[in-house]
């Protein structure tokens, strides 16, 4: 059996657990819907719970939604009440009880009050996973943690979120190679190659 699909299988077998996992933490989830360009949410029967009136909606990520009134986003309850202010040019899950919000042309953090955490001021972000979120800033990813203290420096030439400890990145990429490897929550590389798999990076 190849390394392709001996690598693309240990993939299908780590995700599972994790999708089973994520769906057991909502005893009472929402689904969301569109139709003729408005975003609603239905329950596992069917039934609309929420109606169709935003013009954009994300879905429920540790019981809030961002949602869009056709100006800007804001976060909304599974009642479809906005629980936030409606400022945010994008905005994305929550993780970890912060989600990544963008106002103008930079993207931060806040937490379920709507408070600013962390100040946009970043060209990319990433959900918190493991204490640590991934982030981009002129054209380098680094990590930082919640008080948005880096932990490993903007260095890497493209990078993803932990899991299990380790986070994939780029060390160096040129238009002919690309150093890649594995790291720790200290930065330290685990592992290392030269070979590059289109298909096993999907930033």
């Amino acid at each position: 059996m190849s390394k392709y699909i001996i690598v693309i299988l240990l993939f299908i077998l780590i995700s599972l657990p994790l999708i089973a996992a994520n769906n057991a933490k909502d005893p009472n989830p929402l689904f969301l819907i569109s139709d003729n360009g408005k975003y609603g949410y239905i329950n596992r029967e069917g039934k609309i719970v929420i109606q169709l009136k935003f013009y954009d909606a994300k879905n429920f990520s540790e019981g809030l939604a961002a949602a869009e009134n056709g100006v800007s986003y804001g976060y909304i309850d599974k009642t479809g009440k906005y629980v936030t202010d409606s400022l945010f040019s994008n905005a994305g899950d929550f993780s970890e009880g912060l989600a990544v919000v963008k106002i103008g042309d930079k993207w931060g953090y806040i937490d379920k009050s709507g408070k600013t955490t962390i100040n946009p001021q970043f060209n990319n972000i990433w959900t918190f996973s493991e204490g640590l979120a991934c982030v981009k800033l002129s054209g380098e990813y680094g990590y930082i943690d919640k008080t948005g203290k880096y932990v490993i420096g903007l260095k890497y030439s493209s990078a993803q979120k932990f899991s299990q400890g380790l986070a994939k990145v780029v060390f160096n990429e040129d238009e002919y190679s690309s150093d890649w490897g594995y790291v720790d929550k200290t930065g330290k590389a685990v592992w290392q190659t030269t070979e590059y798999y289109d298909d096993y990076w999907d930033e």
